[in-house]
């Protein structure tokens, strides 16, 4: 037996049923996806017109940090997926989120090193460099906190919904390391 949950909005319009919510959802995954994916292609675009704005680049970035915080994150992303099938909801999103804040504070010490040299580089891949990675930065730190907020009363598609989120970030990670660290 399935029951529908509806919301009911207050200038009597029809319900709303709840799987309208899971609709804009994907709409966020696809479209964090497309931002995403049009950052790292303006930045492979630059790299391939600017080679030696790229080799100014990589010369600043922490590639080892990078891979630490990589393994931080995928990690974090299991105690999201363990949350998300029903397993100790409340301790693995806590979890998750924990990784997200290590990833968070990984990045700030590789920014530390990192914006002298890029302020002294010239054109604009530096710039979109920290665009990206900035961005993602903001993700990571957002739905870490999220997943706290979750995790307070961790309903099966409230958690269901911040994993999802949660693993976009991954994945999102995932493309930037290759194009933007290992390239």
């Amino acid at each position: 037996m399935t029951v529908a949950v509806t919301n009911r909005s207050l200038d009597g319009a029809k319900p709303v049923p709840e799987a309208g919510m899971e609709l804009l959802l994907w709409i966020l995954v696809w479209s964090e996806l497309i931002v995403f994916g049009a950052l790292l292609g303006a930045f492979l675009l630059l790299e391939w017109l600017d080679p030696a704005a790229l080799a100014a680049l990589r010369q600043t970035l922490d590639l080892p940090l990078a891979g630490i915080a990589t393994v931080v994150l995928v990690s974090s992303g299991f105690f999201a997926a363990t949350a998300a099938s029903g397993r100790q909801p409340r301790g693995n999103l806590v979890a998750a989120a924990l990784g997200g804040f290590i990833f968070c504070a990984l990045k700030i010490a590789a920014f530390a090193h990192e914006l002298p040299a890029l302020a002294a580089m010239e054109g604009r891949l530096g710039e979109l460099y920290m665009l990206i990675v900035g961005f993602h930065f903001a993700h990571v730190l957002f739905v870490s906190g999220l997943l706290l907020l979750v995790a307070l009363r961790p309903a099966s598609r409230h958690v269901a919904g911040v994993a999802t989120i949660w693993h976009l970030i991954d994945l999102v990670w995932l493309l930037i390391l290759p194009v933007v660290y290992l390239g």
